[in-house]
């Protein structure tokens, strides 16, 4: 490799170079740079190689690598590229910019064509803020929306800028991966107090920083509003010259000069910057001497070729479809300007295999791959062991004095690699990445780096040999080892709906009106915040902020408005009261299902045996840490005496499976029978096959019952289960069927349960009494996620994904053909397969024809429900078995249908569907390490109903991963559910909306649980309220949080915490500090009277009021305070010069009146009260 850096030194004429396998690409990038001591631009054929590469990089350098991505959208289609994507290019724009020293630019055949905006317009928009400095913040915030970032309530991804008083949160580009997140800009005026780096899930922040650089979050960069008049112009002219539809052009007119980004704006790029002269491209950026090498040449040329078949294609159909559309030649660089901005600058392309028509000089790097290694250990696996091959090949290299490298994905796992090589007689070292030759010279040792490599090589002219543990071993397991048990997962907190002026509300005591706003007014004095509701006859209610905790925003079961409720009416409070007895009546049937669970002997199975040791260790992965959570609570709950009901919420393809298998195992040892339900045939076929291979090699009969078994077979399954020959059985509702007997069934696993219907439900509830049952879903429908929070219900979550998977990227499109056609064909570019989701049967075989005539290559299958159950798993089996590669089909696939091969889903009149349902066929894509895409298709952006606009960006929100358990509490807000024991309850649903019926429930289950185990006297404290009245202004000003709902949500959560503990106290004040600067003496005030009540609650003290001159606090019957301390409060006598102050009294009706002079403190004269009263020294 010496020679060619020497070639490469000399730059006499480009070379190819050939023979580089594995990582070496790598290496070579990384030494090339370090010789030349300049920067090399490296073009690959697709993006996906991009992260690879960058990160083999880094294991043999520090330098810098900068990734440039495509923007993934095809050409002239109304598209936005994803926001984390467009910031990763200027990102790098910026850099190329900025950096002095030499490094590495990674970027695609397609990324490079597309031409981009202006260096000076880039350096023109970049904001430096400095902490401890001024700057303008008015026009800072300008600058910021200008540039592209859109106003939010909260940030979460880039290109959001959130604006709360003298905070700015903005979520830039990232220019260091260390320093990546969002900033918080703290202002006191115009000066920068201080720049912090926070969490954009938990909003805290976590660094302070000096300095930051801003750059924009769009290359679509409109001049200021008195500068537009030439941008009208272009495009008047554009118009003009290209034969735009009149009505087209004057709407495209409108939005440029109005400053309107939308979908598929990017392919007007130009007329933003004067034409394509205007424009630059990414080799512009370069630093003058960056060298240029291509990888793969062949299919670099191939991709471009492509790319600019599909430009043309598309520009034409536009053009066609009379869409306002520039000339390609304005958007992308010509063939000609391509080989000009390269021409001089390459140094070198990288061919798989010599070039017969190319005579530029050739080079050979001495390089050996190891597939055929990582075959071998593979099939030896069992004989001999999972690192007896690679041992064997280690020993010889040794004995010819090599030096072994040994690549690892994490520190973990090269120390059970070390470990398990020492049972080999090899001794090795643990090292830190990068790799550098002199460090890793050490006879007779293997070299562990805790930082992954792609794919291993051997350097045969250098004897320099790196492993990948990734390419021999994938994710396998490689040594046993037992997870420490795990306490019970806590609940996970709700979030709080953000309430609407005009939405419909309900007051505990006084019944369903209209929220209105926050006013703030004076009251005995002093001004506070208080929610206005409006009742019927137009009667207002003010509710104090420390009762904002009784009011909930009205949730019923349909879209009906309920009736409003007049003040002082007895129709609320008789309403109540029915439902308030329907819900005790619910309570205890629901408390008497579970206590007859909890009290009666189910099973109680044996610890875990030799065979399930055996089952366990032939679990090719390691699990992930949710997984392993969940199998540990599953085997525990077994081996409890106490039948199971355990849910398992895990996003889908998270390993869900392998929990199931697991608990199924354990039960089998034991000598009993498994059944497990799920929906459809399919999925039975599906998960009979899983089964059958997880358990291959072990005593374990299964069989497979559903309507696509003959009726001889039928029988023969049914005569097995009664026998007790049938160990574990897989089947649709057909299990339920009473001719259905099982000889010792002890363990139910129940899979997606939300695609169940209330009758099978009923039966399956019977069931539970006395067998363990297990349920997974991905979704939990409502009404389980209830049980659930209730406290009834045991849930594990799995929300840690699996290594190396990726979120999927969602697009949400108007339905255009042209979109369908780009999706279909860079999913069969990339060999994959796609579902095209259709929900209507009678239309489903036209939208095959049009699949068909936008993409005459691919392979077509269709399948709904109305079709023969046969035929319908023919068709799944042959998509399965990639017999076709579009699988245009109803919402029927979306019960877990796996497909790894399977990237891309397109799902039509997205805008029907519900919230659950949507997310269950997303999760059909993106089940393997390559990256998913899922496009949503609406009629019209412009014309969905609040709630699918609502549900879609519910969805959109949830792209990151394990986002199934939030969307289902999403969906609970949305659509509300129905009660947990059956329909009856939804009557009363809508008398008082959901919220306060939960409420109302979940008090009530909790009474009864503590009159069960506390005899008849409940605990009247759990109850109170403590009204405090107090002559002070507590509040939290519209100066401190500007933004009414973001004000709303701090004032629920506030007053909740009147029943909640000190440290939650404490940790909210903290938050709202960080979020919103120093509490005013206001918000001082109120975080004090809650934290009151939260103590005279404990003292059974239900209300505080200020007198004129004394503090009056009234007890409750029974109040647990020791009469002892009242007493010492009574006989307090102050040393004071000033004659005789008044002694403290308690009243016959329980209130106690303690002297309040004009000099004290009122907080600390009630604390030294309530100190008393708990015993403490004041």
């Amino acid at each position: 490799m010496q020679s060619i850096l020497a070639r490469l030194r000399d730059h006499r004429q480009p070379f190819d170079i050939l023979g580089l396998h594995g990582a070496s690409t790598a290496l070579l990038l990384a030494r090339a740079v370090e010789a030349l001591q300049r920067s090399l631009c490296c073009i690959l054929p697709a993006d996906d190689q991009l992260e690879v590469l960058a990160r083999d990089i880094a294991f043999f350098s520090r330098v810098p690598v900068l990734t440039y991505p495509s923007y993934e959208i095809p050409p002239y289609t109304p598209l936005s590229p994803d926001p984390a994507t467009v910031c990763a290019r200027l990102a790098t724009l910026y850099r190329l910019r900025e950096n002095r020293s030499p490094c590495i630019v990674l970027t695609s055949a397609e990324a490079v064509l597309r031409r981009i905006l202006p260096a000076a317009e880039l350096d023109r928009r970049c904001e430096l803020v400095l902490a401890g400095e001024e700057t303008d913040r008015d026009s800072l915030i300008a600058s910021l929306v200008a540039s592209g970032y859109q106003t939010t309530e909260m940030v979460r991804q880039e290109g959001d800028l959130a604006l709360r008083g003298g905070i700015i949160d903005v979520y830039p580009p990232v220019l260091d991966e260390e320093l990546a997140g969002p900033l918080r800009l703290d202002f006191f005026g115009d000066l920068v107090e201080s720049i912090r780096l926070f969490d954009p899930l938990s909003q805290r922040s976590r660094q302070q920083l000096n300095e930051s650089v801003l750059l924009p979050a769009s290359e679509l960069l409109f001049p200021p509003v008195d500068e537009r008049a030439p941008l009208c112009a272009a495009v008047d002219a554009a118009a003009e010259a290209h034969h735009w539809p009149t009505s087209e052009a004057m709407a495209l007119r409108e939005r440029f000069a109005t400053g309107q980004r939308f979908p598929g704006m990017e392919f007007l790029l130009p007329l933003l910057f004067g034409g394509r002269q205007g424009l630059s491209s990414l080799f512009d950026y370069l630093p003058p001497q960056t060298g240029l090498i291509i990888a793969e040449p062949h299919r670099v040329d191939q991709r471009m070729q492509l790319v600019r078949e599909r430009i043309s294609a598309n520009h034409a159909e536009a053009v066609g479809r009379g869409v306002p559309a520039l000339p390609p030649d304005d958007l992308f660089l010509t063939e000609e300007e391509f080989g000009q901005a390269t021409g001089a600058r390459l140094l070198a392309r990288l061919p798989q295999l010599p070039d017969p028509d190319r005579e530029a000089p050739l080079w050979t790097v001495a390089t050996g791959d190891h597939s055929l290694l990582a075959q071998e250990i593979d099939l030896q696996r069992k004989k001999r062991g999972l690192l007896a091959p690679l041992a064997d090949r280690i020993r010889g290299w040794q004995e010819e004095r090599g030096t072994i490298v040994l690549a690892c994905r994490s520190a973990r796992q090269a120390d059970h690699l070390r470990e398990m090589l020492g049972h080999y007689q090899l001794q090795s070292t643990l090292l830190d990445p990068p790799f550098v030759a002199e460090n890793a010279r050490e006879p007779g040792l293997v070299h562990c780096y805790p930082h992954p490599l792609s794919r291993g090589f051997d350097l045969l002219d250098e004897r320099l040999h790196f492993l990948s543990a990734a390419e021999l071993f994938g994710d396998k397991r490689l040594q046993a080892r037992r997870r420490g048990r795990t306490g019970r997962p806590e609940g996970q907190p709700v979030a709080i709906d953000q309430l609407a002026a005009g939405d419909v509300v309900v007051h505990r005591d006084h019944g369903i009106g209209i929220f209105q706003e926050l006013v703030n007014m004076e009251f005995s004095g002093q001004h506070g915040d208080f929610m206005q509701i409006e009742f019927r006859g137009g009667d207002k209610l003010y509710v104090p902020m420390d009762r904002l905790h009784w009011v909930s925003r009205y949730q019923g079961l349909t879209d009906q408005e309920p009736k409003l409720d007049s003040l002082g009416s007895q129709r609320w409070q008789s309403a109540k009261k029915k439902v308030t007895d329907a819900v005790w009546k619910i309570a205890q049937e629901l408390l008497d299902i579970y206590a007859k669970r909890a009290m009666r002997q189910g099973h109680r199975f044996a610890p875990a045996g030799d065979l399930y040791r055996e089952l366990e260790e032939s679990f090719p992965y390691d699990e992930t840490s949710g997984q392993a959570k969940a199998i540990d609570e599953v085997l525990d709950d077994l081996t409890r005496e106490q039948p199971m009901d355990r849910l398992v919420c895990g996003d889908v393809g998270y390993g869900k499976t392998e929990v199931a298998a697991r608990g199924a195992f354990k039960v089998i040892e034991d000598g009993w029978q498994v059944a497990v339900l799920v929906p459809t045939t399919v999925l039975a076929e599906q998960h009979a096959a899983t089964f059958r291979e997880r358990f291959a090699g072990f005593p374990v009969e299964i069989a497979c019952l559903n309507r696509f078994r003959t009726a001889k077979e039928q029988r023969e399954i049914v005569a097995g289960l009664a026998s007790g020959t049938i160990d574990l059985v897989v089947g649709t509702h057909r299990l339920l069927s009473k001719d259905i007997h099982f000889n010792r069934l002890g363990l139910l696993i129940v899979d997606e349960e939300h695609r169940f219907g209330v009758a099978h439900k009923e039966k399956i509830k019977k069931l539970k009494a006395t067998v363990d049952v297990l349920t997974l879903t991905a979704t939990p429908i409502p009404r389980t996620l209830q049980m659930s929070l209730l406290g009834i219900r045991d849930l594990s979550v799995i929300s840690t994904p699996p290594h190396q998977r990726r979120s999927v990227k969602t697009f949400l499109a108007r339905f255009d053909q042209l979109v369908i056609r780009e999706a279909i064909q860079r999913e069969m570019e990339r060999g994959g397969q796609l579902f095209f989701v259709h929900n209507r049967v009678q239309s489903i075989h036209r939208v095959a024809e049009t699949i068909g005539a936008l993409a005459p290559q691919a392979r077509i299958g269709v399948a709904h429900g109305q079709m023969p159950e046969r035929e319908l798993e023919q068709v799944m089996l042959d998509f399965q078995k990639q017999r076709f590669n579009v699988l245009l089909c109803t919402t029927i696939m979306d019960s877990g249908i796996d497909i790894t091969n399977a990237n891309t889903i397109i799902i039509n009149r997205a805008d029907n569907l519900g919230l659950a349902d949507i997310y269950q066929l997303r999760g059909r894509v993106g089940r393997s390490s390559r990256q998913a895409y899922a496009y949503l298709l609406v009629p019209s952006l412009d014309h969905l109903t609040a709630d699918a606009q609502q549900r879609l960006r519910a969805l959109m929100d949830c792209s990151e991963l394990g986002g199934g358990f939030k969307l289902a509490m999403n969906d609970l807000q949305i659509r509300g559910g129905g009660n947990l024991l059956g329909v009856s309850q939804s009557g009363h649903i809508a008398a008082v909306g959901y919220d306060l019926y939960l409420e109302l429930l979940q008090s009530t289950v909790a009474d009864l649980k503590q009159r069960a185990t506390a005899g008849e006297q409940a605990d009247t404290l759990a109850e109170l309220d403590p009204e405090i009245k107090l002559r002070v202004a507590a509040f939290l000003p519209d100066s401190y949080i500007a933004d009414t709902s973001l004000r709303y949500h701090a004032y629920r959560r506030l007053s909740a915490l009147g029943t909640g503990g000190a440290a939650e106290l404490v940790d909210l004040e903290d938050e709202l500090v960080d979020r919103y600067g120093p509490l005013p003496a206001e918000a001082r005030a109120l975080f004090a009277i809650i934290g009151l009540k939260q103590e005279l609650r404990a003292l059974g003290i239900s209300k505080l009021e200020q007198a004129p001159d004394s503090l009056v606090f009234s007890f409750v019957d029974r109040a647990p305070v020791d009469p002892q301390r009242i007493l010492t409060l009574l006989s307090e006598r102050p040393a004071r010069k000033k004659p005789a102050p008044r002694p403290a009294r308690l009243t016959p009706d329980q209130r106690l009146v303690v002297p309040l002079e004009g000099t004290d403190d009122l907080f600390d004269r009630i604390r030294t009260v309530v100190h008393t009263l708990q015993g403490e020294t004041p």
